[in-house]
């Protein structure tokens, strides 16, 4: 059985179907908020669990496979959509656009089988765990499944703007500028970039590596993540951060942020980077990567956490440490 073989006579059914009650049907955001309850109800019903076991049981659990799977895809769509703003700055031409772009998008949707259950998940626990069993039955190549969860959270952003509730998501690139922004009336331009990588910061700190590995999660709460983000963006340490995180050195300049971040106190120091790495990129392998090629894969992210230290970092780390001690010295 296979949710990626359907015929075309019941996909054009099911995209009809889709299509029809879109705007209900892809307006989410109480799935990502159940689901992101889940995650976190089992990272602290049992704090003395590994780690380890709890990506071991990704494998086997239908439930907890779901939702991290769906959570990890979740906003990768984010750049897409603040390309689409820039393109068509204009609300209603903006939303016109969007609207013919979800339909071609629900229609690549519509072709798979699992898509003809997508209408039964309602605002419950009941519904999203029985449609996890079944996906999670399924015989599905990676590929296939990748493409489940980036068409779904694709079209939930698409339909986010849509429906005018893109905020706080799309916030920063709908006050921005534009390319064909009036720089006199915008205010002073903004570095080539910062609105992308603003965004995929904020996301990328309040994921649940952080709070796993954070000294102290009420002191350095999400306000308090946002505000670093922004603050370093602004500063000129923040331009290589965001030239870095626009070119193939993403994975590298957010090590060299937690390395900071480690050293100023916010990560203990008896934390291993490899344990961090790890956490940070379990669930993300290709499941048919060796056991070998797997722990490179977590070397390498940690060795770019020890970058830190490294010149080209140096005015990054010691913005930082100065950032943190000021903000601990104004509690």
């Amino acid at each position: 059985m296979s949710f990626s073989n359907i015929n075309t006579l019941s996909s054009q059914r099911s995209y009809e179907r889709l299509q029809m009650d879109a705007d209900r049907l892809f307006d989410i955001g109480w799935l990502i908020r159940r689901l992101t309850w889940e995650i976190h109800e089992r990272f602290t019903s049992d704090e003395q669990r590994p780690w380890q076991q709890f990506f071991r049981d990704l494998r086997s659990d239908h439930e907890l496979w779901f939702a991290w799977e769906m959570l990890h895809a979740h906003t990768q769509s984010l750049r897409k959509i603040i390309d689409w703003q820039q393109l068509f700055p204009d609300r209603n031409q903006l939303v016109s656009q969007l609207q013919e772009e979800r339909e071609q998008q629900i229609r690549e949707f519509s072709r798979l089988m699992i898509s003809k259950r997508w209408d039964t998940l309602k605002d419950d626990d009941t519904s999203w765990r029985k449609f996890a069993k079944v996906m999670f039955s399924l015989k599905e190549s990676n590929q296939t499944t990748e493409q489940f969860f980036e068409l779904t959270d694709y079209i939930y952003m698409l339909t986010l703007v849509i429906l005018g509730k893109e905020s706080p998501y799309f916030t920063d690139a709908a006050d921005g500028c534009s390319p064909s922004a009036d720089s006199s009336d915008a205010g002073e331009a903004l570095y080539p970039g910062t609105i992308e990588v603003r965004a995929e910061l904020k996301l990328f700190l309040k994921e649940p590596w952080f709070d796993k590995f954070c000294v102290d999660k009420k002191r350095y709460h999400k306000e308090w993540r946002d505000a670093f983000v922004n603050d370093m963006l602004e500063s000129e340490a923040g331009r290589k951060v965001i030239d870095d995180c626009m070119s193939t050195r993403n994975q590298k300049a957010k090590g060299a942020i937690i390395g900071c971040l480690k050293k100023a106190g916010v990560f203990s120091e008896k934390t291993s980077n490899l344990s961090i790495a790890a956490f940070i990129l379990q669930g993300q392998h290709d499941t048919n990567l060796t056991d070998k090629e797997i722990m490179k894969k977590n070397k390498t992210l940690s060795s770019y956490i020890g970058n830190y230290a490294k010149p080209e970092y140096s005015s990054l780390r010691y913005w930082v440490l100065e950032w943190v001690a000021k903000k601990q010295a104004e509690e």
